[in-house]
C-alpha cells in the first residue's frame, strides 16, 4: 500500500514511467509495418485482446495485439507485441486444423484498439465495433461508431457511421471504456460498465481510472444510441471485466451478467471487488427492471476477462459456456470450461483441462463448436506472457459443446447442437422443479421464450427475424441514463482538488515533524461507500459531497503496487498499460 505522504514522489515516478513508455512505443513505430498480422505457424507466439464474430461463412477477428518471432527471436522486451493493423477472417465452409488454417486479411481504416465490443448487424452483412483502449500509451481516437461491410468472400471494407438524431448528442455525453460487458439482440447492441482511463478516452487524463455506470444501447436498424440507468446492479451500478449474454426468455429477452468486479466510480486498476457466481444479475428488456437470481451446481470461482458463448438447446433450454479468465480467488489464469443451463440456473464443470488463458475471444461456429482465439496467461508477467509460445498453434482451440471435449480443428459437417448429456440428465431427473426462484416475477420471465438474438456468433443463415423492436415500446419509460461525461468531469475535477490537498498535507506533515509534533497517519483502506450507499443512484452526476460519503481516504492514495513489486524493465507503466494486471508481475 502506498502511503498518501509519498504521493508527490509517486506522481513523479508515474509520470516518468509514462513518458518512458511513450518513448518506447514511438521507437518501435517504424518497424510495425514490417510485421505480419497473421504470422506463419512457426513464428506465431501470442494473440491478445481480439474481438471475434461470425458473419455468413466466415469468422472475423479484429483488433488486439500479436507477438511473433523474427529469425527465431522476438527482439523486444520493451514492446514484444504490436497492434494488429488489419481485419482477419477464416472460412467456415470447409474443415481445418489450427496448423492448416488460412487467414485472409482486409485493410483496416478504423482505429487500432484492444478489447473492443463487436456486433453483427441485423442483415448479417457486416459488423460494428465499439469501445476499447489503445496499446502502449497510444492517444485514443475520437469516440465514433465504425462498421465493416463484408463482401461475402472473407473480405470487406471499413467506414465510419454518420450519427443520426439523438445519437449525435449521446456521443458527446459518452466516454469510451475498456473491459465492459457487451451482447446483442437481433437489432440492438448493449454494453455496460467497464473502466475509462487515458488510453480509452481523451476526456480522462493522467493516471485516473473510472469505473463507469450506465447501460448503453445502440439500435443498429435506426442508428439510435441511448443510455439507461444501471441502478439496481450491485452496490455501485458498475461492472468491470464481466460477460453479458442476451438470453431468449421473457417477452423481449433478458440481459444476463456473469462474473467481473464492481467498484465505485473513482477507482484504481484492479481495485474492484470480484462478483461471485452464486447470484446472477438480470435486466428485463421489456420493463427496464433489474433482478437477481440464485444459482446452483458447480459454480466457477470469481473471475474476470473470460469468454462466454450462448447456444439454444433443443428442449427450450439455453446453455452458456464460459472458458478461461483470470481466477482472482486462486491467483491464476483458468483453463476451465463451465456450462450454465437456463432456465435451471445450474452450473456444470466440463471434465478434463485445457490451456490457461485470459483476454481471448470466442465465437460459436458450426452449430456446436466454440472457437477460442488468442489469449495469454497474464500471471507469467510482462513481457513473459506475450513471449511464452501459445500451446495452441496460431492461438486457435475448438471445443465441442455437446461432447464437452477440446480439439485442434474445426469440423464444417458437425452435427447440430445437443445439450451435453449431464445437462439433459439433470432436467430429465426433475432438476427444474428444484430451482429456488428469487421471486414470482423472475420465474414468470423464464417460463416465456423471447425472439432469438441475431445469432452473432453462429454460422449459417440467421434465425427467422421478428419485427424490429421499437425502443419506445420495449421500454416505454426507461430510467434516465447517467450523463457519463458529467460524471467523468466531476470525478477528474475532484481528483485534481484532492491532489492539491494531498501535496499541502505532505508539506504540513514535514513541518510538524521537524517541530517535534505528532501527526497521525491517514487510514490506508480502499475506498468503499458506507452502508447508506446502497441507495446511491449512478444515473445522477457526481455531486460535491460524494467524496465526503467515502468511508476511507480519497483516491489520491492510489492503492496498488509499489515499484518494488514490478519488473524493473517495465516500471510503473505496467500498471497503466493495457498489459497492467492483464500481465501481472512475474513469479519469483
Amino acid at each position: 500500500m502506498v502511503r498518501s505522504w509519498g504521493l508527490p514522489l509517486l506522481l513523479i515516478a508515474l509520470r516518468t514511467c509514462f513518458m518512458q513508455g511513450q518513448a518506447a512505443s514511438a521507437s518501435h513505430a517504424g518497424t510495425l509495418q514490417t510485421r505480419d498480422d497473421a504470422p506463419s505457424t512457426p513464428d506465431f507466439l501470442r494473440r491478445s485482446f481480439p474481438a471475434v464474430v461470425v458473419v455468413g461463412d466466415y469468422v472475423y477477428i479484429d483488433g488486439g495485439e500479436v507477438s511473433q518471432l523474427f529469425g527465431g527471436k522476438n527482439g523486444s522486451a520493451q514492446q514484444p507485441s504490436y497492434a494488429v493493423n488489419g481485419t482477419l477472417s477464416i472460412s467456415l465452409k470447409t474443415s481445418w486444423t489450427n496448423t492448416s488454417v488460412t487467414f485472409k486479411q482486409s485493410t483496416k481504416a478504423a482505429p487500432l484498439l484492444n478489447q473492443q465490443a463487436i456486433f453483427r448487424d441485423p442483415t448479417a452483412s457486416g459488423f460494428y465495433i465499439w469501445g476499447g483502449g489503445t496499446p502502449y500509451f497510444g492517444q485514443p481516437p475520437p469516440l465514433e461508431i465504425w462498421k465493416f461491410t463484408a463482401d461475402g468472400d472473407g473480405g470487406g471494407a471499413w467506414a465510419k457511421e454518420s450519427p443520426r438524431g439523438s445519437t449525435i448528442v449521446e456521443l458527446t455525453r459518452s466516454v469510451r471504456a475498456s473491459q465492459f460487458s457487451s451482447t446483442q439482440s437481433k437489432d440492438v447492441a448493449y454494453f455496460l460498465g467497464g473502466y475509462a482511463n487515458a488510453q480509452t478516452d481523451t476526456s480522462v487524463t493522467g493516471d485516473t481510472y473510472l469505473a463507469l455506470p450506465g447501460l448503453m444501447a445502440f439500435n443498429m436498424t435506426s442508428g439510435e444510441l441511448t443510455n439507461s440507468s444501471s441502478t439496481g446492479l450491485g452496490r455501485f451500478g458498475t461492472l468491470v471485466g464481466a460477460s453479458a449474454q442476451y438470453v431468449p426468455f421473457g417477452p423481449a429477452g433478458i440481459l444476463l451478467f456473469l462474473g467481473g468486479g464492481e467498484a465505485p466510480i473513482a477507482t484504481t486498476y484492479g481495485a474492484w471487488t470480484g462478483v461471485d457466481f452464486n447470484t446472477l444479475s438480470l435486466y428485463d428488456l421489456a420493463t427496464g427492471k433489474w433482478y437477481s437470481q440464485p444459482t446452483t451446481g458447480s459454480r466457477p470461482t470469481r473471475r474476470e476477462r473470460f469468454c462466454a458463448v450462448g447456444v439454444q438447446g433443443p428442449n427450450k433450454t439455453y446453455e452458456i459456456f464460459l472458458y478461461g479468465g483470470v481466477d482472482m480467488q486462486a491467483s491464476r489464469s483458468s483453463d476451465e470450461v463451465h456450462v450454465l443451463s437456463l432456465p435451471g440456473f445450474v452450473f456444470f464443470k466440463a471434465p478434463g483441462s485445457s490451456t490457461a488463458r485470459a483476454d481471448h475471444g470466442c465465437a460459436l461456429v458450426g452449430r456446436r463448436q466454440l472457437l477460442s482465439v488468442g489469449g495469454t496467461d497474464g500471471f507469467l508477467g510482462f513481457p513473459n506472457s506475450l513471449l511464452d509460445p501459445d500451446p495452441w498453434k496460431n492461438g486457435l482451440g475448438v471445443f465441442d459443446m455437446s461432447r464437452l471435449a477440446w480439439s485442434d480443428g474445426y469440423k464444417a459437417d458437425a452435427a447440430p447442437y445437443e445439450s451435453p448429456s449431464v445437462v439433459s440428465e439433470w432436467y430429465s431427473q426433475g432438476g427444474a422443479k428444484s430451482v429456488a426462484w428469487a421471486n414470482a416475477e423472475v420465474e414468470k420471465l423464464f417460463a416465456e421464450t423471447a425472439p432469438p438474438s441475431n445469432n452473432p456468433t453462429g454460422t449459417g443463415p440467421p434465425p427467422r427475424d421478428p419485427p424490429p423492436l421499437d425502443p419506445a415500446s420495449v421500454n416505454p419509460s426507461p430510467s434516465p441514463g447517467p450523463n457519463v461525461g458529467t460524471i467523468v468531469g466531476g470525478v477528474i475535477g475532484g481528483l485534481a482538488v484532492l491532489v492539491v490537498i494531498a501535496v499541502g498535507a505532505y508539506w504540513f506533515r514535514r513541518s510538524k515533524t521537524a517541530n517535534g509534533g505528532a501527526v497521525e497517519e491517514m487510514n490506508n483502506g480502499t475506498a468503499e461507500l458506507p452502508a447508506t450507499a446502497e441507495t446511491w443512484d449512478p444515473s445522477k452526476p457526481v455531486s460535491e459531497d460524494y467524496w465526503a460519503q467515502l468511508d476511507s481516504p480519497p483516491p489520491q492514495e492510489l492503492p496498488g503496487h509499489p515499484s518494488t513489486e514490478l519488473p524493473s524493465s517495465h516500471g510503473f507503466s505496467e500498471v497503466l498499460s493495457p498489459h497492467g494486471h492483464s500481465e501481472l508481475p512475474a513469479r519469483t
